[in-house]
């Protein structure tokens, strides 16, 4: 996966994926809906078979914090649901 960062403004960022999966970004899209200053996030794709996407974001606040933040949020959940499965 490697991301390029396309538009990186107080209140809209925009970050290019490339060669990853939708649910990957997915997940990020869901969490930044959770968020009540995100006004807008969307994923674009300028073709379905497409290798790259765009996560698009626009907000009340800074738009890249709030980004991070949800990445953040998801790598906390997802360390809490590892340290429930019993390892052997």
């Amino acid at each position: 996966m490697h991301i390029n960062v396309i538009e990186d403004e107080t209140k809209s960022f925009i970050a290019e994926f490339e060669d990853t999966d939708r649910s990957v970004v997915e997940l990020i899209r869901e969490k930044l809906a959770d968020n009540k200053d995100v006004e807008f996030s969307s994923i674009e794709r300028d073709h379905p078979e497409a290798k790259s996407m765009r996560l698009v974001v626009k907000s009340s606040k800074n738009a890249k914090s709030i980004v991070l933040k949800a990445i953040d949020d998801l790598q906390d959940e997802i360390k809490e649901i590892s340290s429930q499965i019993p390892k052997k």
